[in-house]
């Protein structure tokens, strides 16, 4: 009987809990890489303002940073000069060239801040209202301009011919 109880308990039906089902995971679907320039050039056939757009955009943004990063670099200034009354003073011109190695011409004005606003046609029949570098002149006046000190000079001409002669000039060319 031995046999029969090892038999019986090979037969016998064994209550086996069943294994839990696993949940299936579907894997995600993942669309194929999409080249960039492609997708670019796709936008620039489809909707050329769209992408031209944005072109500009991305150029407008560089050169904003490119000017707002670069080296502020500020123009040199004449220094202001303190004339004085009654001194002696030569006339220079550090603005102007002269050709051929003339010197260059100096014009006495009327009234200060006429400098720019002169006509040469007009005032060619005005004598001694012209003069070269290196005229010898005496300060009489000067005036304030622009925020700035002795901006315009007046002046009288200390030389043989126009001797005497007033006019105002930029205190720059004195």
């Amino acid at each position: 009987m031995s046999e029969e109880k090892v038999n019986e308990a090979v037969e016998k039906p064994t209550t086996e809990t069943p294994a839990p089902e696993v949940e299936k995971v579907e894997a995600p679907v993942t669309e194929p890489k999409v080249n960039p320039i492609a997708s670019v050039m796709q936008m620039k056939e489809n909707n050329p303002k769209v992408f031209y757009g944005i072109v500009a955009g991305i150029v407008g943004v560089v050169l904003m940073l490119v000017m707002l990063s670069g080296a502020e670099e500020t123009l040199p200034s004449s220094a202001p000069k303190n004339l004085a009354s009654g001194q002696k003073y030569t006339l220079r011109s550090p603005n102007a060239a002269a050709e051929d190695g003339e010197k260059a011409i100096i014009r006495l004005v009327a009234t200060p801040g006429a400098i720019a606003a002169f006509d040469d046609d007009e005032n060619k029949t005005e004598e001694c209202r012209k003069f070269s570098e290196g005229t010898h002149v005496t300060v009489l006046d000067k005036q304030d301009a622009y925020g700035k000190k002795d901006v315009f000079a007046k002046v009288q001409i200390d030389e043989e011919v126009c001797n005497g002669t007033i006019g105002w000039v930029l205190a720059v060319n004195l």
